[in-house]
């Protein structure tokens, strides 16, 4: 969005801004190896940060930004047909949230609401215990066994006892593999 206003104009911006995203996502991936629960949580509390400043914005600036029409590449984001690049990512049901884009108020009020999405997801993935549960895509084909049992865990629809024992024998799978690799890691392999 910051592009259609030319933020990326000049060379020295695009330049800074490419390589301090690489750095960042070297850095995060590098930190989720020692800890995934801490990697999670840094990236909560940035996302954290992006609520609190584009909620600052928009309350500073709520009468110039309703005047203003919204980028074309927020309006195809928000109302297109394409539900990858918006369902996808929430904490919610697919389909369940169309927002509005009618004018630049709109864009950044559902930019700070998506952040706000994404403080939920960051936190529930500190979780891991929900990994798979929780934190799934609506959008994904659940397996035969559990085909009209009810919505899915997305949004934090309830669960059913298929997917629960799903969920405890993934779980029970996982604590062997972890072991595993514990008993080998001590014995120094």
């Amino acid at each position: 969005i910051m592009e259609s206003f030319g933020g990326d104009a000049l060379w020295s911006d695009r330049f800074l801004g490419y390589h301090c995203a690489i750095v960042y996502y070297w850095l995060l991936i590098a930190t989720y190896l020692f800890s995934p629960a801490v990697a999670y949580q840094f990236m909560e509390l940035l996302e954290a940060h992006a609520v609190d400043t584009y909620s600052t914005f928009v309350k500073e600036n709520r009468a110039l930004l309703k005047m203003l029409p919204p980028p074309s590449v927020a309006r195809s984001y928000y109302t297109g047909a394409d539900l990858y690049s918006f369902d996808d990512f929430q904490m919610r049901p697919a389909g369940s949230r169309r927002p509005p884009c009618d004018s630049l108020l709109d864009v950044f009020v559902n930019i700070c609401e998506d952040e706000g999405e994404h403080v939920k997801t960051m936190r529930a993935c500190q979780d891991y215990a929900l990994v798979g549960s929780v934190v799934t895509s609506p959008h994904v084909v659940r397996p035969d066994s559990l085909q009209g049992q009810g919505q899915g865990t997305a949004g934090g629809a309830p669960r059913d006892e298929a997917e629960d024992e799903v969920s405890k024998e993934a779980r029970m799978r996982w604590n062997e593999w972890a072991g595993q690799i514990a008993q080998e890691m001590r014995a120094g392999r």
